[in-house]
């Protein structure tokens, strides 16, 4: 200790895992001492006990099912290590939201915020159920904690078939050395594999472990995406794709589209329809193309340009999801829309006029965007001069007039 300051740990302000903090040394106002609080919510480093190491064969098996390789590193690995989960400051207008430094992780940021949604707005219980939606938009630290750990156990729990669920967490030890067909990347060959029966002990779990997942110098995306992908199990995925072994990560370490119906359906498929359609003819066998089999909790909502105007079909079961919450891909770039208002997928009266939040992570994107959905005025707009955002917006609700606000579109 030098002089009158002293050094304690800091909480870095997108990693709520560390305690203690950086401080100054404590001040002294007549004869009180006043002593620096501990935040309220910070999540706590713990030792990471029991859980099975992982063998040389599942490191294979996950970084050829994340990455197609395992052999070397590439930029793909390199894009996805040391990253983890962040949110934007607690206690403002945008807490509730999930930053990325790379636009390669937004996709599965989005999925994971459209869950962290759920949580924050419609999981609720007690007196803050009635609580203005803008309050709880504003999560505090405690708030942003809970709901992300609730939206990955979600997701787990639903790639389980809601069975069982599949934690990677790491460990100092080294149990995978490199060998001609593996080379180390710092964080595979160090998990610990825990499997859950229950969904509470899941998300207990996940609550005390979430330093994980939130470290600023840790591989929490990675460790979540690794759980996925156990907890579906390798096979299964193959099986969801029909057969195609295609690496969830594509080369340039956006996600496979396949990734994001995994994350929001709890099946990898290729296809956005309901149920399952046959294709064929008299000639040949009829091949069965399985779509979205239930309800979803959070939507899909997919526009792209194309030259020759044909679209990807997307059924009601992702259009129209049991929460007002619809993670978007317009042009490849991910996003979320959504309403605080729960009945707007319930009562169709609710979609006359009404308010759409849209977020995007979008560096550029540094205040609240609030679109008017107004399905009373029909508009012919021209698709080749319209915002692509409202493109994807027509999609859901054809011809509706579609108001930014004073926002200059942006997507």
């Amino acid at each position: 200790m030098k002089g009158t300051t002293a050094r304690c740990w800091r909480r870095p302000s997108c990693f709520l895992g560390v305690a203690p903090f950086y401080v100054k040394a404590p001040k002294f106002i007549g004869e009180r001492v006043l002593y620096p609080t501990k935040p309220k919510g910070s999540v706590q480093k713990v030792p990471i006990l029991g859980g099975t190491p992982i063998t040389a064969d599942t490191a294979l098996e996950l970084r050829r099912q994340v990455f197609g390789s395992s052999e070397l590193m590439g930029s793909t690995e390199s894009e996805w290590l040391g990253q983890s989960f962040c949110f934007n400051d607690a206690d403002t207008a945008q807490g509730y939201s999930l930053k990325m430094s790379k636009a390669s992780s937004k996709g599965l940021a989005m999925c994971v915020q459209g869950f962290v949604l759920k949580h924050l707005l419609f999981s609720r219980r007690g007196p803050r159920v009635v609580a203005d939606p803008s309050s709880l938009l504003r999560a505090t630290a405690k708030a942003q904690e809970e709901a992300l750990a609730g939206a990955l156990s979600d997701i787990l729990w639903k790639a389980g078939e809601r069975q069982h669920a599949v934690l990677c967490l790491t460990q100092e030890n080294v149990y995978v050395k490199d060998f001609p067909s593996y080379q180390s990347d710092g964080c595979t060959e160090r998990i610990h594999i825990f499997e859950f029966k229950k969904q509470d002990e899941l998300t207990f779990n996940l609550k005390k472990y979430l330093f994980e997942f939130l470290a600023e110098d840790g591989n929490g995306l990675l460790l979540f995406l690794y759980s996925v992908v156990l907890s579906r199990e390798p096979h299964k995925i193959v099986e969801d794709m029909d057969g195609e072994e295609q690496s969830l990560l594509q080369s340039n370490g956006t996600i496979h589209p396949c990734l994001a119906t995994l994350l929001l359906t709890g099946r990898a498929t290729h296809y956005l329809h309901n149920g399952i359609i046959y294709e064929g003819s008299e000639d040949s066998m009829a091949k069965a193309k399985t779509g979205i089999v239930t309800r979803a909790e959070v939507g899909l909502l997919v526009w792209r340009r194309q030259e020759d105007g044909a679209q990807t079909t997307v059924g009601s079961r992702l259009k129209t999801p049991s929460l007002p919450v619809w993670v978007t891909r317009c042009n490849d770039s991910y996003g979320i829309l959504f309403n605080p208002n729960k009945e707007l997928t319930r009562d169709y009266h609710a979609e006359n006029r009404f308010d759409l939040h849209y977020y995007s992570s979008n560096a550029n994107q540094t205040t609240v965007t609030i679109i008017t959905i107004d399905t009373r005025n029909h508009t012919n707009r021209d698709e080749f001069h319209s915002p692509p955002l409202e493109n994807l917006i027509h999609t859901k609700w054809q011809g509706a007039e579609v108001n930014w606000n004073g926002s200059a579109p942006y997507v």
